[in-house]
C-alpha cells in the first residue's frame, strides 16, 4: 500500500469518525444507519464497507484509539516516583478532557457499557497497580484493593468530567492519587 493509499485511508477513516460523533450527539448508537452515516461522511456505502462492518466497528476503533492515548501517557511511569505518578495521571486527564465530549459519552456509559473495564484493563494501569500493592500477599485482598482504588476512582473522574466548573487536571490527578492512596494505604 502506497502513501497515497494510506492517507487516502486515513482521510476517509476521519470522514466517517466526524460524521459518526456528529449523528452520536443527536442519537444513540441504535439509531445509527450506515446509510446516513455515509451521506453524512460523503462517501458510498462500499467504502464503508471496505473498512468496517457495522457503526459498532467505528465506535470499537474510535474507543480503541483513546484507549491507546491514554495508555501512551503513562507509558514509562515510575511508580516508586509520586512526581512522576503525578504527572502521567494529570497527563491522562489532559487526554480526556481534550476529548471532552467523546470522554463524556464514554465514561457515563452511554456508548460501551465496559468502558470503565477496558480502561482499567489496560496493561500499564495494571502494571502500576500491582507494582504499588507489591507488599500485599494475599491475592484476592490485593484484587479487592486494586477493584475499590480502581472503581472509585472511576467515579472521581465521571463526576469531574461532567463537572461545568472542573478543576485543572493537576488538580484533579492530586485529588484522585490521595483517594487511591488512602484506599490502598500508601503513604504521602
Amino acid at each position: 500500500m502506497g502513501v497515497k493509499s494510506n492517507q487516502r485511508v486515513a482521510l476517509t477513516k476521519q470522514l466517517i469518525y466526524q460524521a459518526f460523533f456528529t449523528l452520536l450527539k443527536k442519537k444513540s448508537i441504535r439509531q445509527i444507519s450506515i446509510r446516513e452515516l455515509c451521506e453524512i461522511a460523503g462517501i458510498n456505502r462500499t467504502t464503508f464497507y471496505n473498512h468496517y462492518g457495522s457503526q459498532y466497528d467505528v465506535l470499537a476503533e474510535m474507543a480503541d484509539n483513546y484507549l491507546g492515548e491514554i495508555a501512551r501517557a503513562i507509558e514509562n511511569t515510575d511508580v516508586e516516583n509520586r512526581e512522576s505518578v503525578h504527572s502521567r495521571v494529570s497527563l491522562v486527564l489532559h487526554v480526556i478532557q481534550d476529548n471532552l465530549e467523546f470522554s463524556t459519552m464514554l465514561m457515563n456509559n452511554t456508548l460501551d457499557e465496559k468502558f470503565a473495564q477496558r480502561l482499567f484493563s489496560l496493561p500499564e494501569i495494571e502494571e502500576m497497580m500491582n507494582a504499588a500493592l507489591a507488599e500485599i500477599q494475599d491475592e484476592k485482598e490485593k484484587a479487592a484493593t486494586i477493584a475499590f482504588a480502581i472503581y472509585g476512582s472511576y467515579k472521581v473522574l465521571q463526576d469531574w468530567i461532567n463537572d461545568p466548573e472542573r478543576v485543572s487536571p493537576e488538580e484533579e490527578a492530586e485529588l484522585i492519587l490521595t483517594l487511591a492512596g488512602r484506599a490502598c494505604g500508601w503513604k504521602r
